[in-house]
């Protein structure tokens, strides 16, 4: 049986746009028992996500808690102090993704969003 189970289920519906994208019991392993569970308050600088309780990044679970429209929440890696964004929320959205090797961050386009994010170990 696999370690992790999730689904992701949308209706996109825009005049005469209508698609439904599905993706469900999707599977996934993870290396060692290892979570980390997170709640970030952000400012327009990054804000480092501390992964050194991990011996290997897995499957990221994000999700932005704002409930204001303009308060976009960027996540991706951070390079010499620089976030180069992989993955913008707007107020509400969650995202999954498998995280590479390396060292993140994230911000916000406005002070006092918050985001949860749960990284699995590898």
């Amino acid at each position: 049986m696999a370690d992790i189970s999730y689904s992701i289920q949308a209706q996109v519906t825009k005049g005469a746009l209508n698609q439904t994208l599905s993706a469900s019991g999707v599977t996934a392993n993870i290396s060692t028992t290892g979570l980390i569970a997170t709640t970030l308050n952000l400012g327009t600088a990054a804000t480092q996500i501390t992964t050194t309780n991990l011996s290997s990044l897995g499957l990221c679970f994000a999700r932005s808690l704002t409930t204001v429209e303009t308060h976009v929440v960027t996540i991706g890696r951070l390079v010499s102090g620089t976030l180069h964004g992989a993955v913008s929320l707007r107020a509400g959205e969650a995202a999954v993704f498998r995280m590479a090797a390396g060292d993140y961050a994230a911000n916000a386009a406005v002070a006092d969003s918050r985001v949860v994010v749960q990284i699995t170990e590898g």
